[in-house]
């Protein structure tokens, strides 16, 4: 029996411990190292659920997008133009599950004829008022609207990673916006 030599997709770690770029690690990919794609799984995971988590208000779809998620990145990187831009695409792919998730659910709550508020869990017991109320506006929105919010007020993207998330214009990502909090401010001084 011969010994077996390492696979070349796999190299090693690069012995000076540099961390390999985003761009690196996708020119590895679409060469066929798994290991870089893993890499990149690993440097965005967190990310991806992250944002999942504050657009979706719910853990209990987290694991589904995220792979849903590397799925699709994994399959489309070949399109991807500027491997350093991996991180606005993989965040655009998820935002794109995150919109089929919201329809849906949105969806399924109109046939069952009622309204569930799933909101993310507050350490601080006064906050929770708060922020069952605002998740209670959010669950009013369609998914055009809710998601730019989200993007922009809960996870801070600026105005142009919105729009290139989304993939709209600046004017109709600014547009949106704008709609989503007159519609959650509206909501929340009627209630308050």
């Amino acid at each position: 029996m011969s010994a077996r030599a390492p696979f070349p997709s796999h190299p090693h770690p690069h012995p000076s411990g540099v961390v390999p770029d985003d761009a690196t690690l996708v020119a590895q990919a679409l060469a066929g190292n798994e290991r870089a794609f893993a890499s990149l799984y690993r440097r965005y995971a967190r990310y991806v659920a992250g944002v999942a988590y504050r657009i979706l208000g719910s853990d209990a779809e987290l694991d589904d997008v995220v792979q849903e998620a590397f799925c699709d990145a994994s399959n489309a990187l070949a399109s991807l133009k500027e491997g350093d831009s991996f991180r606005p695409w993989l965040a655009r792919i998820t935002v794109h599950r995150i919109h089929k998730r919201l329809a849906r659910r949105r969806r399924w709550r109109w046939l069952q004829g009622e309204v569930t508020v799933v909101a993310p869990q507050v350490s601080d017991p006064r906050e929770r008022a708060r922020v069952d109320a605002l998740y209670e506006q959010l669950d009013t929105l369609s998914a055009d609207i809710r998601v730019p919010w989200m993007l922009h007020f809960i996870e801070g993207e600026t105005l142009p990673d919105v729009a290139r998330i989304c993939a709209v214009s600046l004017a109709t990502a600014k547009r949106r916006i704008a709609k989503a909090t007159a519609r959650i401010d509206g909501g929340l001084h009627a209630t308050g």
